[in-house]
């Protein structure tokens, strides 16, 4: 007889085979009718049909695999391959992110079928669906139950990686880290590679780790894990590993490079951003065809334009760099950015001497991002430099339009992305354009709107830096300095 364990063992053995059966279910048995006669080992009509759902699944073709396990639930509702259905029905909604709906699929498998072989990944799942939609603690409540309940599970592995991941997904849920976050995830993360090295979750594990160094500013450590990721032959994480092993070297110099804004330690970040170059174009060699190929393209690009000081010679690799991203990877999500940058490179020319005349290709391109990429996340970082090129040009040629233009371009930022972080600079930069224009003697300043826009800064934008700069000017001019200029 077809037992319930029968079919439990028939379902594992299956798995490794799954190719051949694919083939062997969708063009032969369909023909042959399926069946199950009294006392037969084979399998139940059911059970065929499920096995055709999931060898649909496999394909990605989620429609037509749920319309059969609808017809398992509708006609074998007493079947053995119930519990099955339910649970498939609830990956495929998964997928189709009606996370809803996996939840209900894999409580019923949870609660109406106690003694499925199926509940440990019903659990195991339903954490995954918490944990798609950020609910950490809730899908690590489902992950510990596997770990607590079924300690000899195939699902363990994937737990104990999971549960491990929702720490470091939720220390890097807000701008600033949460560091008791990521060292547990550390801590869970070097339990698995210490106590679990045979875990089929063991490059992942791996990576994750480097990851969560890395967030925490940990950058050397970081790259002796991820240069331990590339150790793992035939990892899907190698060339993203290799990319991040840049990304250690080019995050450090940005936080060295902070620390010394006048350019102090421009020799140990210019030493970085070289082995962010030799890293980054390892990516390109060693991993032509990998999905971290424009990622490497575009922080190229970065690390030349961040070198120090700046040159010109610096800004034109940078700017091929960004060039290649939009032409080679026309897809890639770092096109508008890429199109954005190349804007600062010919910002950044301009200021160097001799070469006013780059503001007006930076302008060009600024222009490009607003109304080739109208939804890029650099769309509004794209509409201030309008308004700083058009404020420097105006500075550099003595031109009061570009001043009363560059005004015009800030004050878009202000009206028209009302969530842009950049508003409170837009609005204190207006006050600005009055100073310099009457500090250049080029007639359309005026110490009473210089005034009367840093005061709208003060009160608008409290608490930002944009506010204190704001409330210095007003200082400034209530005591009369004269290094402020002509107020008052």
């Amino acid at each position: 007889m077809y037992t319930l364990t029968t079919r439990i063992n028939y379902r594992r053995a299956r798995a490794a085979v799954l190719t051949t059966v694919v083939v062997f279910l969708l063009l032969w048995l369909p023909g042959c009718g399926g069946g199950n006669s009294a006392g037969s080992n084979t399998a139940s009509d059911d059970e065929v049909l499920y096995l055709q759902a999931e060898a649909l699944y496999t394909q990605k073709q989620y429609a037509q695999a749920d319309t059969i396990l609808d017809q398992i639930l509708r006609d074998y509702p007493n079947g053995p391959a119930v519990d099955d259905a339910h649970f498939l029905k609830g990956k495929i909604a998964y997928q189709n992110a009606s996370y809803t709906l996996a939840t209900s699929e894999f409580n019923t498998v949870i609660n109406d079928y106690a003694g499925s072989a199926l509940v440990d990944n019903a659990l195991l799942w339903k954490g995954k669906t918490e944990h798609v939609q950020a609910n950490y603690v809730a899908a690590r409540t489902q992950y510990q139950r596997v770990l607590d309940n079924y300690p000899t599970s195939d699902a363990v592995e994937d737990a104990r990686y999971e549960l491990a991941k929702t720490y470091y997904d939720d220390g890097n849920a807000t701008t600033t880290p949460d560091a008791a976050k990521l060292n547990t995830a550390i801590t869970k993360f070097q339990d698995i590679l210490s106590n679990h090295p045979t875990s089929p979750k063991v490059d992942d594990t791996q990576y994750y780790l480097a990851r969560s160094h890395h967030a925490l500013g940990h950058y050397a450590t970081a790259r002796t894990e991820y240069t331990a990721v590339l150790a793992h032959t035939g990892s899907t994480w190698q060339d993203n590993a290799q990319f991040q092993i840049g990304r250690t070297y080019y995050s450090e110099a940005d936080d060295l490079s902070k620390a010394n804004p006048l350019g102090g330690a421009a020799a140990e970040v210019n030493a970085l951003l070289d082995n962010a170059l030799a890293a980054f174009n390892l990516v390109l060699t060693n991993y032509p065809t990998g999905t971290s190929v424009d990622s490497a393209q575009y922080y190229i690009g970065r690390s030349y334009h961040q070198m120090e000081p700046v040159s010109t010679a610096n800004l034109i690799q940078a700017r091929d760099h960004y060039n290649t991203v939009i032409t080679s990877y026309p897809t890639s999500t770092f096109v508008d950015n890429a199109q954005f940058q190349i804007g600062r490179t010919y910002y950044n020319d301009a200021a160097l001497p001799g070469n006013v005349g780059q503001y007006d290709q930076a302008l060009v391109e600024f222009a490009k991002v607003l109304s080739v990429y109208p939804g890029s996340s650099s769309i509004d970082d794209a509409q201030h430099y309008l308004g700083k090129t058009y404020h420097r040009r105006g500075i550099a040629t003595a031109n009061p339009d570009d001043l009363v233009t560059a005004r015009s371009e800030y004050q878009k930022v202000i009206d028209t992305y009302t969530t842009s972080t950049l508003r409170d600079n837009a609005a204190y930069r207006i006050g600005e354009t009055y100073h310099d224009a009457e500090a250049a003697g080029l007639g359309i300043g005026s110490c009473t709107a210089e005034i009367a826009q840093m005061q709208l800064v003060v009160s608008t934008y409290p608490g930002t830096t944009s506010a204190t700069s704001a409330q210095a000017h007003l200082d400034d001019i209530s005591s009369a300095r004269v290094d402020h200029g002509f107020c008052p």
